[in-house]
């Protein structure tokens, strides 16, 4: 009996999909399944060769599942889900627990369910090309995994008991759902479809990313879209080994690894933000009148922090030392609007217009302000989907700047 002719997925490879998605990882998933690492390479490895897609991409937090892994991953579930109702239905109220959902195999399932249909082992074995002494040793490893007899014995053949009954209808439940699965790939919509991962670096103007990505949603239902918020150097690193497709934040003087590239979108202004009714506003004519003042500011080797300290240096002056670093655009005009902070952050035309009234902006003029938000990407790897995440800023950042 070749049972690879009839499911393209063996239920241990069901396993290991559905535990690598939980795990992120295969090593991971072997721990988890008391396999080693090669072994859930193996079977991952054999899945996709057999369905002809790949299963998994490396993400920002480890395997991350492609389009058609979705729909792979939405059947081993549906499947491994129904074998634990099933062993959960046959475990007796003082046995130990039950092996049905670690061991299970379509085989197992197979001859159970042939067993009772036509009665007898002997015609079993013949219906499905088997020996009847292997009909008889596999019955016998599935009475080992539920801990119970599956049939009883009479002069008309066998006769099935409960959990003989409940294995032969989880087979025909299961089956249908495995033996449909490569149609059902084969099937999915033409259309742009994978992974859109995009990173976000700290004090960007990420406003435009969501309106991108609800507008690619609504054309490309078929796209996983992901965001995701770090540091420069993090990002960059992630964005040279394949785990996000772009990142987005202030350009600097040139990306740090010759692989990468940036492309500017969008330029903005430095502006000195204070809460409205800060007595700054009434005294501060000069950046010397802001020397003692407490601030919040970017982190260290960020290009807005080194402006930041650049202004101290104009003036012939060391930068505030008592500077208080936020990681996020949000979190620094929560903090201004609450405290008697000044916080130095860049806004597009749209957004210092659409200022939260409880800020204002200090009417000093700083020196060289224009800084430009740009996209990072890979020198060599752009798919048709970050370029159509590109082309969706693009546009989103037109309507923003036609709105003013």
């Amino acid at each position: 009996m070749n049972t690879s002719t009839r499911f393209p997925l063996t239920i241990k490879q069901c396993r290991v999909i559905r535990e690598i998605m939980k795990k992120g990882t295969e090593k991971g998933a072997g721990t988890s399944l008391n396999l080693s690492q090669s072994s859930v390479s193996r079977a991952l490895s054999q899945a996709e060769h057999t369905l002809e897609v790949n299963i998994f991409t490396r993400g920002w937090s480890g395997a991350e599942p492609t389009a058609a892994g979705e729909l792979v991953i939405s059947s081993c579930n549906s499947i491994l889900q129904a074998i634990a109702d099933t062993e959960r239905k046959l475990q007796p109220d003082i046995s130990p627990p039950l092996k049905l959902k670690a061991y299970v195999e379509w085989r197992h399932l197979m001859i159970i369910e042939a067993v009772v249909r036509v009665g007898s082992a002997s015609v079993a074995s013949q219906t499905l090309s088997m020996t009847q002494p292997a009909v008889s040793k596999t019955l016998k490893e599935i009475e080992n995994m539920v801990q119970q007899p599956l049939f009883s014995r009479a002069s008309r053949g066998l006769i099935p008991k409960n959990a003989a009954k409940q294995l032969a209808s989880l087979y025909l439940r299961i089956s249908p759902e495995a033996q449909s699965l490569q149609d059902r790939l084969q099937s999915l919509p033409n259309e742009l479809t994978g992974r859109l991962s995009v990173g976000m670096l700290s004090f960007s103007c990420q406003d435009i990313v969501p309106i991108a990505f609800a507008s690619i949603f609504k054309q490309h239902s078929g796209i996983r879209l992901q965001a995701m918020q770090g540091p420069y150097h993090m990002l960059a690193n992630a964005l040279r080994q394949g785990e996000i497709d772009c990142f987005l934040g202030l350009m600097r003087k040139g990306p740090i690894h010759s692989e990468l590239i940036e492309l500017p979108l969008l330029r903005a202004r430095y502006a000195l933000i204070a809460r409205a009714d800060h007595p700054v506003h009434s005294y501060a004519k000069t950046l010397s009148d802001l020397v003692n003042e407490r601030w919040i500011v970017a982190r260290h080797g960020t290009p807005i922090r080194d402006y930041f300290e650049s202004l101290f240096h104009s003036i012939d002056n060391k930068p505030p030392i008592q500077a208080l670093e936020m990681l996020t655009f949000a979190s620094s005009e929560e903090l201004v609007i609450h405290s008697d902070a000044i916080a130095l952050l860049f806004y597009d035309d749209w957004n210092i217009n659409k200022l939260n009234p409880r800020l204002k902006q200090i009417p000093i003029t700083l020196p060289q302000p224009e800084c430009t938000i740009g996209i990072t990407l890979h020198r060599e790897r752009q798919s048709a989907i970050t370029q159509t995440f590109i082309n969706e800023l693009k546009v989103s950042i037109q309507h923003k700047l036609t709105s003013i």
